[in-house]
């Protein structure tokens, strides 16, 4: 971790878009903290803000790319093959599944806001064989709320950048999850309209 943080001191830009874009196809890098210390060189004064937000978002949305790519070019064998080379637990590949079957699409919107979860998401979209344009707007729109949250988080926690966890998931998750529900009913509502028109 110390390395981490250090080689993105040193090489700023490249080492965060490297960073986010293996850590999104499932290596185990802390992503919150490489965008929450992103924010905190904002907040020194040693990177610029719109350009942390740019790479980060690049970063991702590179990774999350791979993972759809993998997902359609191999399908179901990849994750298990994916699974045990990687050191995702089974549990964690069982809830994405579950999450993405009964959110679809908007699964890619929030799941990166739900560690074990985002990493998987892509690949079962690209399993799924979801067209890629209807990936991109729901995964890339998810990915850049993801990363402008984080980045700006470390940036107005300043020297306290390394509770980003604490706050994140005990302000971002509660209201993803309030996101969830209110897209489900809207969802429920939606498809009860239809059949009775």
């Amino acid at each position: 971790m110390q390395s981490l943080l250090l080689g993105i001191t040193k090489y700023s830009y490249f080492e965060i878009f490297i960073a986010l874009g293996l850590g999104i196809l499932g290596l185990p890098i802390p992503d919150e903290t490489v965008m929450a210390y992103a924010g905190f060189l904002v907040f020194q004064g040693k990177m610029n803000y719109l350009y942390t937000i740019m790479v980060a978002f690049m970063g991702t949305s590179c990774g999350i790319t791979i993972g759809y790519g993998l997902g359609r070019t191999f399908g179901n064998p990849f994750i298990k093959r994916y699974a045990s080379k990687m050191h995702v637990n089974p549990d964690d590949i069982q809830d994405a599944e579950n999450f993405y079957n009964r959110y679809g699409k908007f699964a890619l919107l929030i799941a990166y806001f739900i560690p074990g979860v985002r990493h998987l998401t892509a690949i079962f979209a690209g399993t799924s064989l979801m067209p890629y344009r209807t990936f991109a707007l729901f995964a890339y729109t998810g990915g850049f709320l993801w990363t402008i949250t984080l980045v700006s988080l470390g940036y107005f926690l300043g020297e306290k950048w390394h509770h980003v966890y604490t706050y994140s998931h005990r302000f971002i998750i509660p209201l993803v999850l309030l996101s969830i529900i209110v897209l489900s009913i809207g969802i429920y509502w939606k498809t009860v309209k239809v059949k009775k028109e």
